[in-house]
């Protein structure tokens, strides 16, 4: 086994990665103990599939949590050894169910959402993207989730209720899920499982994000043994991420507040920081702007249309 490189989205808000397939794979390679290099990539545009986590070993690369669950087994790495015949298919169709009903709503309040999408999501994709990736990524992501909605419920149906139908669903999902974990620290006895790892990545982002319409969150983190399920995973396996974050985040707090009272006794200085950064916005847009046309310009000048112009008045001579 040559070393074992993950890329994957960046973190944010104390999670290890905001993405759920992200998540999926780099807990369970914490689960199982695999030595791996994780590295937090900008540009998703030269994987295999334009799409996060890639996981690579030597010439093997792989972009699924299925596929790197596989590899791993036949590399003796598994959480799923202690799992009877009975268990692992209650857990394959706990996955399965999870898939039909909890992942709609998942996609639905991080892309389809547009509060969440506008305050949430879109600015944490962008900051983990580079220019231009940061405008594209984002609004595609979210094209594919209302194509799936769309597909689910129809083109012409009223959000408000697609919402309501699609977050129902989700809380007796939630409740099944809870009711199959009870008292037990994992879902299949003391050990985790890869089952373990996909149910926190679903639902530690709902845990740990702040949504603007924190509805599906919510009754997240009203269900209290879910709740104690993914503050342990996130104890036992990324503290380190959990405590780096808490710590800057007192930081920004701390900071903030200095700086609300810097404020108080400064408006100009306030109302001097709020016309530089218009200016730098406008002078940003006009240098894009300026760039697109001197692209456009340089089209042409290579283009049929500007040949032909050139032909036709040696033509009229």
């Amino acid at each position: 086994m040559a070393s074992i490189e993950l890329d994957i989205w960046r973190g944010e808000w104390g999670l290890a990665s905001i993405d759920l397939e992200c998540l999926k794979v780099l807990t369970y390679m914490k689960f199982i103990g695999v030595p791996v290099k994780v590295r937090e990539a900008s540009n998703p545009f030269f994987t295999p599939k334009g799409t996060l986590p890639v996981m690579r070993d030597g010439r093997t690369v792989l972009t699924n949590f299925e596929e790197v669950v596989a590899y791993l087994k036949s590399l003796h790495y598994s959480t799923d050894v202690h799992l009877n015949q009975k268990q692992a298919a209650e857990a394959s169709a706990f996955t399965q169910y999870l898939r039909d009903k909890l992942y709609p709503a998942y996609q639905y309040a991080w892309w389809v959402d547009e509060k969440n999408y506008g305050d949430i999501t879109r600015p944490a994709y962008a900051k983990a993207l580079q220019i231009p990736f940061n405008f594209y990524y984002p609004s595609k992501y979210q094209s594919s989730a209302k194509a799936m909605v769309d597909a689910l419920f129809g083109e012409h149906t009223d959000l408000k209720e697609i919402e309501k139908t699609i977050y129902s669903e989700a809380e007796k999902c939630l409740k099944t899920l809870s009711d199959r974990l009870g008292e037990s620290e994992y879902f299949f006895g003391n050990r985790p499982s890869s089952f373990d790892a996909i149910v926190f990545a679903y639902l530690a982002p709902l845990v740990k994000a702040p949504f603007s319409n924190a509805t599906l969150a919510n009754h997240v983190k009203g269900i209290a043994n879910l709740s104690r399920f993914v503050a342990r995973i996130g104890q036992k396996n990324f503290r380190s991420v959990t405590d780096d974050y808490n710590r800057v985040d007192s930081k920004k707090k701390s900071q903030g507040t200095q700086s609300e009272r810097e404020a108080a006794h400064f408006p100009h200085q306030t109302r001097n920081k709020l016309l530089a950064a218009v200016f730098a916005a406008l002078a940003m847009t006009g240098y894009a702007v300026a760039n697109g046309m001197f692209q456009d310009l340089k089209d042409f000048e290579h283009s049929q249309h500007y040949n032909d112009m050139f032909e036709n008045e040696e033509d009229d001579n």
